[in-house]
């Protein structure tokens, strides 16, 4: 897993759903990754993208997870790698940030529930004297369709930073083995 202690709760007003539309930007280039081969390169390991491979955002974090089939060195060294990239290699390039809009906006329709409503209905009341009520991490449909390639950076560049990252590997490892190649790949 890469842990970012980033979430909607850090968006600005103009930024409302970016912590969560960063996160599928993820999977969509990077400097070592080109959006047409971010699906391929999870098969070529052996992930089901998608299955072996997701992400989520909430209020305060966003965390990266990959499932690896094995511990192999090549498997591990590319899958650091392509963590390294989400941490600080993402292009988001503006026609992928465009392509990606429609998948944003059909989730928060989806998400759009009575559930959902309750929800933030409780929020309000709860703590309203907060941001939590008007930052849930799906955003605001304005913010989704209109959103440039500028106010992903200015969030990125604002909470993927070092100080606020955790990367956790647990399996059948060595720590003597892999501490090094963390530190090589970050």
């Amino acid at each position: 897993r890469l842990a970012i202690k980033a979430g909607s709760i850090q968006e600005n007003e103009n930024q409302r759903g970016l912590a969560h539309f960063l996160e599928h930007m993820a999977f969509n280039g990077s400097k070592r990754f080109p959006a047409a081969d971010v699906i391929e390169f999870f098969q070529k390991l052996g992930m089901d993208f998608g299955g072996d491979t997701n992400a989520s955002t909430g209020f305060d974090r966003t965390i990266y997870q990959l499932e690896l089939p094995d511990t192999k060195s090549e498997t591990l060294r590319e899958s650091l790698t392509w963590f390294a990239d989400v941490a600080g290699g993402l292009l988001l390039d503006p026609a992928e940030i465009d392509n990606e809009r429609g998948i944003i906006l059909s989730e928060k329709r989806a998400r759009d529930s009575v559930g959902l409503r309750t929800f933030m209905a409780e929020l309000e009341f709860l703590v309203p004297e907060t941001r939590l009520p008007q930052r849930l991490p799906i955003g605001t449909e304005e913010v989704l369709r209109t959103a440039g390639r500028e106010r992903f950076v200015e969030f990125y560049d604002a909470w993927y930073r070092p100080e606020r990252m955790v990367l956790v590997l647990v399996g059948d490892l060595e720590p003597a083995v892999v501490e090094p190649l963390v530190r090589e790949v970050f």
